[in-house]
């Protein structure tokens, strides 16, 4: 994993998530272009976990979201990565 490439990722997701500005439709094709780009670069997926909602501030709180939005898109992250990943 290129640490460069992780935090340039992260950086381009949270413009990403900024753009959209609330269109769920830009927010989930910002979402799952981070998960397939992670997955490329050699993150595990609990380090896409970390990074987009773990750590603080996470991705969507670096984008301005907050509460019930930051929680929506969480739950789209969750979604897209069990997809990706496997899992319950």
């Amino acid at each position: 994993m290129h640490r460069d490439k992780v935090f340039q990722l992260c950086d381009e997701t949270v413009a990403g998530l900024k753009k959209a500005a609330g269109d769920q439709d830009q927010i989930e094709a910002a979402i799952r272009r981070y998960i397939d780009r992670g997955d490329r670069l050699g993150m595990s997926p609990y380090d896409l976990w970390d990074f987009f909602a773990i750590s603080s501030p996470s991705i969507p709180e670096q984008a301005g979201y907050g509460g019930y939005e930051c929680d929506k898109m969480v739950a789209v992250f969750e979604r897209m990565s069990k997809e990706r990943f496997g899992g319950d």
